[in-house]
């Protein structure tokens, strides 16, 4: 087995790993929006029978859960990023083939692999500005977060952590989802770059496994 095969198999592993986890983001906003609308169907209809102030007394608990938009929101949102590795290694990507038969075999080669090479740019590019959201300066502060946890003040960079952004709703830090798209995009750069390998494989005539 060479070394481009055995890199083929834990980039396939490591792009459905991810893109499984994706999944069970995808489930949770399922459940989440599944559950908030037969809590406001019921209440609806409790509130017609015994009425909207009877009910909100007797079961103040029945009600369309609280910040179910926000929670679907970083469902779809894991789903989304979680894909990208296994959406690249498969060229899932919505792509335009109309030229492609006239183009011939060695133009469309070319043409893949200048495709893999902007997909990898553009997630090098999402990765570099995530890193900013997460280390950057905060307002008034004058050391990044990066600099304090590399200096060992961990007490000042939790505070940090604790007077970052928030959800509008629930309240709910937004660091670490930036910390999850951030592996979701190092995983997507990590995969990127096996592809344009992969495809500059195929253009000098190299024989690979199908994936």
């Amino acid at each position: 087995m060479t070394i481009f095969e055995r890199t083929e198999r834990v980039i396939t592993k490591l792009a459905a790993g991810v893109a499984l986890i994706g999944g069970m983001g995808l489930f949770f906003a399922t459940v989440v929006t599944c559950i908030s609308i037969i809590l406001k169907l019921v209440r609806r209809g409790f509130d017609s029978v015994f009425g909207a102030t009877v009910v909100g007394d007797a079961v103040p608990w029945l009600r369309p859960i609280l910040g179910e938009e926000e929670l679907v929101t970083y469902g779809v949102g894991l789903a989304l990023f979680a894909a990208l590795p296994w959406a690249m290694l498969k060229k899932s990507h919505i792509t335009v083939d109309l030229f492609e038969p006239v183009f011939g075999r060695r133009l469309n080669q070319i043409l893949d692999l200048i495709g893999d090479l902007l997909l990898a740019i553009l997630a090098y590019l999402i990765l570099t500005r995530q890193w900013f959201l997460l280390f950057s300066k905060a307002r008034g502060s004058k050391q990044p977060l990066g600099e304090l946890l590399l200096q060992g003040d961990l007490t000042e960079a939790a505070s940090r952590m604790r007077t970052a952004q928030e959800s509008q709703v629930l309240g709910m830090p937004l660091w670490p989802t930036y910390i999850v798209a951030e592996i979701c995009v190092a995983a997507f750069f990590v995969v990127a770059c096996f592809c344009v390998w992969r495809s500059a494989r195929t253009l000098l005539g190299l024989r690979s496994v199908e994936v």
